[in-house]
């Protein structure tokens, strides 16, 4: 199968959600794309925080 991220092929592909859409994608593209959501949602805990938000989540 061809991962949709890098355009390898690759013999497992693995469903990750980004956003509000599913990609399939090799195992190295599922990690970064993990390790970037979760910097950006503690990112936005952070900016929320220093803003003094008191709303959704």
């Amino acid at each position: 199968m061809e991962c949709q991220q890098c355009g390898d092929d690759v013999d497992e592909v693995r469903t990750v959600k980004v956003g509000k859409k599913k990609m399939k994608v090799c195992e190295s593209c599922a990690e970064d794309l993990e390790r970037d959501q979760e910097v950006a949602e503690q990112a936005e805990g952070a900016m929320q925080s220093m803003m003094e938000y008191k709303g959704r989540r």
